[in-house]
């Protein structure tokens, strides 16, 4: 009976010692150490952003939201641009881009055009002015994970040469005072949540825990709706914020075709439960002769395409082939 009464005693010992253990901080991802989900992001106001007169690219209008968010996602895959929706009167009208000028304004145009967006025209609006670039080599996780800036604060994420920074979303999914709490909910979320988990420190001082880098907000939603089913994240919602878009995974022009479907969700589902475990971070959908067709991509040369050909075809995608764009 002693024995058994100084075994849960030692037990309780150690789960209190663990409980009270120091965090390990948030250098720790399922993307590598180098990963800028590693490190806490200092949150920038969009609404604070100046906006100067510029130029958008009017793209088309749509009689339904969904119509709109549909549409939105096949200009933000395209062009990999931030993408607005105004409601007018009785449409929604849908813009790309915030052009500084009208050469910046007729390059991108012409990348819609070349996108398949053939009626597309640039309107003078007034646009945000763009920030300095932030791409600029990431220092490993281990190097910096006691750095603070002279204020006392974690500096902004250094990010990788392969991301960029642009307006997105994010799914958020808790706030704390306590920077452990973000944390620890970051490490519990990382259990079922495949996206990247980041910490944004925030201006009022709280430590938001957000999810994801989406370029559309109809993806985001579907996240939204997905951890949502989750007691724990019931109060998850959409963030519209800068998002770290990894230019690495689709910077080529050659693409795998894997699949092809009649439907949005079929295609995303698709990714979500085949290829996204498999590895194919860079999967992506886009839409063509009314088919929903899913590709992995992309690849600077044809070689290196077929090479993750050939590994598709021997995990069991015999009827994947190459496409260019």
């Amino acid at each position: 009976m002693r024995s058994i009464i100084l075994t849960v005693i030692a037990i309780i010992v150690t789960s209190f010692i663990t409980s009270c253990a120091p965090s390990a901080g948030v250098n720790k991802s399922a993307y590598g150490p180098n990963d800028p989900s590693n490190k806490i992001v200092i949150e920038e106001d969009l609404a604070k952003r100046d906006m100067i007169d510029g130029y958008r690219i009017k793209i088309a209008n749509a009689d339904t939201e969904p119509e709109a968010l549909l549409i939105e996602k096949q200009v933000a895959e395209a062009v990999q641009e931030p993408v607005y929706i105004e409601f007018i009167v009785d449409k929604y009208m849908i813009y790309a881009g915030d052009c500084q000028n009208k050469e910046e304004a007729n390059i991108l145009k012409e990348k819609l055009i070349s996108s398949g967006f053939e009626k597309v025209y640039s309107v003078p609006k007034k646009v945000f002015k763009k920030s300095e670039t932030v791409q600029e080599q990431f220092v490993p996780a281990e190097e910096t994970a006691n750095v603070e800036s002279d204020a006392g604060i974690e500096s902004a994420v250094p990010v990788s040469t392969s991301f960029e920074q642009i307006i997105g979303y994010r799914v958020q999914i808790g706030a704390f005072q306590d920077k452990e709490k973000a944390e620890k909910l970051k490490e519990i979320a990382s259990r079922t949540i495949r996206e990247r988990i980041y910490i944004v420190r925030a201006q009022d001082n709280l430590y938001k825990v957000q999810f994801g880098d989406y370029l559309a907000r109809i993806d985001a939603e579907k996240k939204r709706d997905e951890v949502r089913q989750d007691p724990a994240y019931g109060d998850a919602f959409i963030q519209n914020s800068y998002i770290l878009y990894d230019t690495s995974a689709d910077s080529g022009e050659y693409f795998i075709q894997v699949g092809a479907f009649s439907s949005q969700s079929s295609a995303d589902d698709f990714i979500s439960n085949k290829l996204i475990p498999g590895g194919y971070l860079n999967s992506s959908v886009y839409y063509d002769k009314n088919l929903y067709k899913v590709i992995v991509g992309g690849y600077n040369s044809n070689s290196d395409a077929q090479a993750v050909k050939e590994k598709l075809n021997g995990s069991g995608f015999e009827g994947a082939w190459i496409i260019q764009k």
